[in-house]
């Protein structure tokens, strides 16, 4: 198949901003009688400052490091699980075209219970076949105009045998793989411009080992004459 450009989710940072004060004049002499008043004051708002109860998350996958962005990994390389490609990429934002680098690597594919069906309608269209999550990761290295996500690289599963798997689709689209894993990930850190993500994968038999990526979009029926990478494609396995 070759299925639309999914957008990663963006955090929204709220800037904190603190304004200073200052005088005009001579600078004020030191009260004695102050300091004991700010002394406890600040240990009174210590005793009543809340407790942090907030619960820690566990992941069920964690960012690996991707390290320095090499140069951009040509056609036919194959990589192990975690090991990044490095990849020029150019996304259209509105009406602003930007360009950079941006690392991807295939984290993990990990079979999944069939129990997952049950989230849709067509559910019984999906028994014969075994689920796997195809979980991935990207870091840009480029910002995107504010308003915008960031656009990931299309991936395709591959089966055991080398052969192309099928994929769940989105309901808002019959091309793009939609994030139907039901794994927790974690959220896109915007410090670090890097997001992890997940799509199934669907095997008939032979079990998914391998994702490869080959230079062409989930909404592409033919591929480009001048792509070096369909037929020598970044294979992860």
């Amino acid at each position: 198949m070759r299925p639309l450009l999914r957008a990663v989710p963006a955090v929204i940072a709220l800037a904190l901003v603190v304004t200073g004060c200052s005088s005009s004049g001579g600078t004020k002499k030191d009260d004695p009688r102050d300091r004991s008043t700010t002394s406890s004051q600040q240990s009174s708002a210590a005793e009543d400052e809340p407790e942090d109860t907030t619960l820690d998350t566990k992941y069920d996958v964690q960012p690996v490091d991707f390290g320095a962005a090499g140069d951009v990994t040509g056609p036919g390389a194959t990589l192990p699980f975690g090991t990044p490609a490095w990849l020029n990429q150019t996304e259209t934002f509105g009406d602003q075209e930007v360009s950079g680098g941006v690392g991807v690597a295939v984290l993990e594919i990990r079979e999944l219970d069939k129990s997952i069906y049950k989230q849709f309608s067509n559910a019984e269209e999906f028994e014969q076949y075994t689920p796997y999550a195809v979980i991935t990761q990207h870091q840009w290295l480029y910002d995107t105009p504010e308003g915008y996500d960031p656009t990931t690289v299309d991936l395709f599963p591959i089966a055991a045998d080398g052969t192309d798997t099928q994929y769940l689709t989105s309901g808002f689209s019959f091309n793009s793989p939609g994030d139907n894993c039901g794994l927790l990930l974690p959220e896109y850190d915007e410090a670090t411009r890097t997001a992890i993500s997940c799509f199934v994968a669907l095997a008939d038999g032979t079990p998914v080992t391998a994702a490869e990526y080959n230079g062409e979009s989930y909404s592409s029926f033919i591929a480009s004459s001048d792509n070096p990478y369909f037929p020598a494609p970044i294979t992860w396995q």
